[in-house]
């Protein structure tokens, strides 16, 4: 739920457009804001790789401190 959180661009895209002011602006808002309003595809992409590594990194520190090193399944024969 955490990892999925940092993908609601579409809510706050269509709720509040970013605002009022810059109050709700999250990195996937930036990223779309940057890459086709400003035309600036570079920037958009530096956005994307920040997302997927901030991703990438909480969604490994959950897994650690969850305790589920092991991906084995409890049921036998499934």
């Amino acid at each position: 739920m955490i990892v999925g959180s940092l993908t609601y661009f579409d809510l706050i895209f269509v709720m509040t457009n970013g605002g009022p002011g810059n109050a709700t602006r999250i990195l996937p808002l930036d990223m779309y804001l940057r890459g086709f309003r400003s035309y600036d595809m570079g920037g958009a992409a530096v956005f994307g790789v920040i997302l997927v590594a901030v991703g990438l990194t909480v969604s490994y520190l959950l897994n650690r401190l969850s305790g589920s090193t092991t991906m084995d399944s409890q049921l036998e024969g499934a």
